[in-house]
């Protein structure tokens, strides 16, 4: 697990708690999603690593920056407060593990979960429905696929639902062997 993904728990559980209680689910999700967006473009975070932009300055640029996108949502005086608070504790940079954390909480909600394989080669179909089956049988949620290629696994895949981490791919069991055999 990343450090952004640790520093971010926190916050994605804190927006989470705000936005049922404001049983307003769809504009957080909206406003976290393109806050990520803008977070991981290369300027902003060359902006946001800046020493020569204070907090109140970055805020000023992120808030606008947000505002100029066609068909943002509203940046209202929460969603400024998040921000100050997200500089102030250095933690910007995690916006795209906070929106990540914030969706998985949704969907644990929902009764559903994402999930995403790594694979050596293109997973087909029918892999894809016997991971969702198995998935589905063993965390009792409905289970939606994102698949990427990694050819450096050299075979199998690794599967990432949630918390839960399953490494069946060659790289991996070479890995855990040579640890083994360095003992």
């Amino acid at each position: 697990m990343s450090d952004f993904e640790t520093a971010a728990r926190p916050y994605s559980k804190a927006i989470y708690e705000l936005a049922v209680e404001q049983k307003n689910l769809p504009f957080w999700s909206d406003v976290l999603q393109l806050a990520a967006q803008v977070a991981a473009e290369e300027e902003m975070e060359t902006l946001i690593t800046s020493p020569s932009i204070n907090g109140a300055q970055l805020i000023e640029i992120f808030t606008s920056v947000l505002s100029s996108v066609e068909g943002a949502p509203e940046i209202n005086q929460e969603v400024q407060n998040m921000m100050r608070l997200l500089v102030e504790n250095d933690r910007m940079l995690s916006l795209p593990a906070i929106y990540e954390g914030f969706e998985t909480l949704k969907q644990a909600a929902d009764g559903s979960i994402e999930v995403k394989v790594t694979s050596a080669r293109k997973l087909t179909i029918k892999q894809e429905k016997a991971i969702a089956s198995q998935l589905k049988k063993r965390l009792g949620k409905e289970v939606s696929i994102s698949s990427e290629i990694d050819q450096s696994l050299i075979a199998g895949a690794i599967i990432r639902a949630g918390d839960l981490v399953i490494d069946g791919s060659a790289l991996g069991r070479l890995s855990k062997l040579t640890s083994i055999l360095n003992k």
